[in-house]
């Protein structure tokens, strides 16, 4: 499962968890992925290229909050509006 993890060996502990707990469809893990963990908002840009013009459709904010013992929890994304300081700096 994710988890943030603070310490190296928190981080480590995990891992050695991951690799000795049955997964939901009842197999084994053999490989855990591990990513450092970057605080501030997370975006989605969804972009399209034809004939090597490239246009922006569209930009979004995940809404990631705490829930459930979870520190972030996906609950749905936020429409950054086309003229925001936020999407021109995209």
């Amino acid at each position: 499962g994710v988890k943030l993890c603070h310490s190296f060996q928190e981080a480590k502990e995990h891992f050695h968890h991951l690799l000795s707990t049955q997964m939901v469809n009842g197999g084994t893990c053999h490989e855990a992925l591990c990513q450092e963990y970057l605080r501030g908002k997370e975006y989605v840009v969804d972009h399209v290229s034809s004939n090597g013009e490239h246009k922006t459709v569209m930009c979004w904010v995940y809404d990631k909050r705490p829930a459930n013992g979870a520190q972030f929890v996906y609950h749905g994304v936020i429409p950054v509006h086309s003229e925001s300081a936020e999407a021109k700096a995209m």
